[in-house]
């Protein structure tokens, strides 16, 4: 992680660092989306590997076909946008992306990554409990490494480049899992995912947040609920859609299908680190350790 921090110079205070030292960059979602159009501009197959190659071997889809959203937003916003942009040097004047320096190096590494991730690690925070902390952050990951990006109330993007798996998965908790956090007491609980205002009440949790590993095209991979209170830590799953066999054939067709009950389980700060450890291991290889030579 650098300790390079592109903060805009425009709009509403930017929010404080998730990550420590602060993220590499921070933008609004304006100045996102004209980066991610000159990057769209700029990329083919081609260019996309030997793009991505400045991490590592990264391999995924090719470039999206995304609509340009900031030729949508009111030109003041986007001339400010695209102004704060060529200030910091990462557009020029033509709004192409720039190349030469660390941060531009950076930034174009990062798009890369967002576009050719192999599998996406949401973390969506639910309740109040942690307002220093994103809403929303989300991990692209590929082979490499993978990059972390915040998404905060007030419309900010923080953006993050990881390559260690260990501490990718340390920050994909750190939104949702207090330093003291405690495990969980008590025997599980089966609530209504319905009413997360229930569930959060009767588990005693100040903080309920869902955590999803996703792939694209495949959808889902994984999904868990995660509850942090009073009576420590307590974690669901969705249980598994039963698939249809000769026993239930034709009951499956003529009853709807009731919202399945969740079990939340008490479980431990170190479960649940193991468990997004393993999540991001599906995807993320651990970083080589370095050759000594021989004495």
């Amino acid at each position: 992680m650098s300790d390079l921090d592109a903060r805009p110079e425009t709009g509403t205070t930017p929010p404080g660092p998730g990550l420590p030292g602060g993220p590499v960059l921070v933008v609004t979602a304006v100045e996102l989306e004209l980066l991610e159009d000159a990057h769209d501009r700029s990329l083919d197959p081609a260019t996309l590997d030997e793009g991505a190659a400045r991490l590592g071997t990264v391999t995924g889809p090719t470039p999206r076909a995304c609509p340009p959203a900031a030729q949508e937003r009111p030109r003041p916003a986007r001339a400010e946008a695209l102004l704060s942009l060529q200030g910091r040097g990462l557009l020029d004047a033509d709004g192409a992306l720039t190349a030469g320096t660390a941060l531009t190096d950076l930034v174009l590494v990062m798009l890369d990554v967002r576009v050719a991730a192999e599998a996406l690690l949401v973390v969506e925070r639910r309740l109040a409990g942690a307002e220093d902390r994103p809403d929303l952050r989300l991990l692209h990951l590929v082979a490499a490494g993978g990059v972390v990006e915040d998404l905060h109330a007030g419309g900010w993007h923080g953006l993050d480049l990881l390559v260690d798996p260990g501490q990718l998965a340390e920050e994909a908790l750190a939104p949702v899992l207090p330093p003291d956090a405690r495990a969980g007491r008590g025997e599980p609980v089966v609530l209504d995912p319905e009413d997360p205002d229930a569930a959060a009440a009767a588990l005693g949790a100040g903080l309920l947040a869902e955590l999803t590993l996703a792939r694209p095209g495949s959808g889902t991979e994984e999904s868990v609920l995660l509850a942090v209170g009073e009576s420590g830590c307590h974690v669901a799953w969705a249980p598994a859609t039963p698939r249809e066999g000769p026993s239930t054939a034709g009951v499956l067709d003529d009853r709807p299908a009731a919202p399945p009950r969740l079990t939340f389980a008490p479980t431990s700060p170190d479960a649940l680190r193991a468990l997004v450890r393993e999540w991001v291991s599906r995807v993320v290889e651990p970083v080589p350790l370095p050759r000594h030579a021989p004495g």
